[in-house]
C-alpha cells in the first residue's frame, strides 16, 4: 500500500527550521521519501491533502504506568481493561509511542501490537524494582515477595546484588526493553521520604551491569541531588523527575550525557500534590509526616528549570501518567504548556520527538520496534504522522489543545483525519 500526504510543512523531529510545501510517501508502514514538487496522484493508493498544515512525528510520551491504576483493590485485570482505554485516548492525542514507565504491559502492548485495539508503542519496563522500604514497597508487594518474580503486579522487591540482578533478569524474561529502579524518595510513597536514598551504589551498578549485558540500559525514579549523583556514578542513563538538580549534579549529567525526564510537570490540582502520601485506609504507622513530600518538590522546579536551561541537559517527554484520574483521560496537552514555560517550544517539541530517538538506540538489540526510526519523520522512520493545526516547533500551545490534533498516522495506519 502507498500512500501519500501532500502539501503539508514538515518539522523533521531535530531541525528547528521547518521544510514548507512538502509531500510525504508512505509505503506499507514506512516513510519511503519526502520531496517538493509536482507529482502524479496515479502513483498512490490514497493520497491525503494536509492543506498546509503542519505534519510533525509522532508524539512520545517517555514516562507512562498503562498497566497499573494505583487504584486500592485493583485487579491487574481490571488494570488491563483501563490501560486499553487509556492507550486508545493517547493515540487520538497523537502519542504514537510510550515508555512504560513500571507496570506490567505484555498482553496491552500484544494486543496493540498486533492490531486488536487502537494504542502507541509500548517500550516496556515491566516491574520496576524497589527495595524493602522503597518507593514501591507496600504491604501487598512484600507479602507477595516469594512469588512475584514470576506472579508480576508491578512491583518487584530486591535487597542485596544478588537479588537486584535475578529481579532485573526476570524483567527482560517478560520481555522488558529497558529496566527502572526506584532509586529514591517519592510524594506518594507509604514509608520513604523523597530525600530517600535508595539502592547502593553497588547494588544500581549490579542492575547497570545486568541491563548492559541484555544490551539495554536503567531508568531510574529519584529527586534529590544525592539520588541523582549515586545513580550517575553507577551508570543510570535515564533520570525520572530530578527536581531539585543543583549545579554540580546539573554538570555530572551533562558530562555523563545522561538523559533528564522533569516529570510530572503538577498540572493537576494544587490540593492533590500538596497532600500526597496522605493514603486513606493504610495503616496510620504508614502515612507521611510532616511537610507532604509534593510541595517539598515543586519548591524547587524553578531551580532545576534554570540549570536544565543553563547546561542545555538532553530532557524527554514524559506525564508520569497514571491511569487514575477522572475519566482516566490523559492530560498531556497541559504538560506541553508547561514543557513551554519552562523548556521554550523548540527544545519541548524535541524532548517528544528526536530525543526519544536517541534513547531507543539505547536498547540495541532489545528494541521491540527495530524495523524503523520513532520520534523522527524522514526517510526510513515509521510512519508515525501528526498533523496539526498551527505550528509547534514555533508556538507549543498548539498541542495545548486536543483540538489542534486534526491528523494521526501509526505504522502507515490512519486513526484520525479531521483535515
Amino acid at each position: 500500500m502507498k500512500k501519500l500526504i501532500k502539501n503539508v510543512n514538515v518539522f523533521d523531529g531535530r531541525n528547528s527550521s521547518v521544510l514548507e510545501h512538502q509531500n510525504i510517501v508512505i509505503t506499507d508502514n514506512l516513510v519511503t521519501d519526502i520531496f517538493a514538487g509536482d507529482f502524479s496522484e496515479e502513483n498512490f493508493d490514497e493520497v491525503i491533502d494536509g492543506k498546509n498544515q503542519f505534519a510533525i512525528p509522532g508524539l512520545t510520551d517517555a514516562h507512562v504506568h498503562l498497566g497499573k491504576t494505583h487504584i486500592d483493590g485493583a485487579t491487574a485485570s481490571y488494570d488491563a481493561i483501563v490501560g486499553s482505554v487509556v492507550a486508545g485516548k493517547l493515540l487520538d492525542h497523537g502519542i504514537t509511542t510510550v515508555r512504560d514507565a513500571g507496570s506490567v504491559t505484555d498482553g496491552l502492548k500484544r494486543a496493540i501490537d498486533e492490531g486488536v485495539i487502537p494504542g502507541p508503542r509500548i517500550y516496556p519496563s515491566m516491574n520496576y524494582l524497589s527495595q524493602t522500604c522503597g518507593h514501591g514497597d507496600s504491604a501487598d508487594a512484600h507479602t507477595n515477595r516469594d512469588i512475584q518474580y514470576r506472579n508480576p503486579r508491578g512491583v518487584a522487591l530486591c535487597d542485596g546484588v544478588a537479588e537486584c540482578r535475578r529481579a532485573a533478569r526476570e524483567q527482560f524474561f517478560f520481555g522488558a526493553s529497558q529496566i527502572k529502579i526506584m532509586a529514591g524518595g517519592g510524594m506518594s510513597s507509604l514509608c520513604d521520604p523523597v530525600e530517600t536514598l535508595q539502592f547502593s551504589l553497588e547494588e544500581i551498578k549490579a542492575i547497570v551491569e545486568t541491563a548492559a549485558d541484555y544490551g539495554s540500559y536503567v531508568l531510574a525514579h529519584l529527586y534529590t541531588p544525592a539520588c541523582m549523583q549515586r545513580a550517575v556514578r553507577a551508570g543510570v542513563k535515564s533520570l525520572e523527575h530530578g527536581h531539585w538538580l543543583d549545579e554540580d549534579t546539573a554538570k555530572l549529567i551533562k558530562d555523563n550525557e545522561v538523559f533528564l525526564n522533569p516529570c510530572p510537570q503538577f498540572t493537576v490540582e494544587e490540593a492533590k500534590w500538596n497532600h500526597m502520601g496522605e493514603f486513606s485506609g493504610q495503616p496510620s504507622q504508614l502515612k507521611k509526616k510532616g511537610k507532604p513530600g509534593g510541595a517539598k518538590v515543586k519548591a524547587h522546579i524553578e531551580e532545576t528549570t534554570n540549570l536544565i536551561n543553563k547546561y542545555d541537559l538532553k530532557i524527554l517527554f514524559g506525564t508520569d501518567l497514571m491511569i487514575m484520574y477522572d475519566g482516566y483521560e490523559p492530560r498531556e496537552n497541559l504538560d506541553f504548556t508547561v514543557y513551554k514555560k519552562r523548556f521554550g517550544s523548540y527544545k519541548g517539541l524535541l524532548a517528544a520527538t528526536g530525543n526519544f530517538n536517541d534513547i531507543t538506540k539505547l536498547t540495541t538489540y532489545q528494541n521491540p520496534y527495530p524495523g524503523g526510526e520513532i520520534g523522527l519523520l524522514k526517510k526510513g522512520s515509521y510512519a508515525d504522522i501528526v498533523i496539526t493545526n498551527g505550528n509547534p516547533v514555533e508556538d507549543l500551545d498548539v498541542l495545548g489543545s486536543k483540538e489542534n490534533i486534526l491528523f494521526v498516522m501509526k505504522d502507515g495506519q490512519i486513526y484520525k483525519n479531521k483535515l
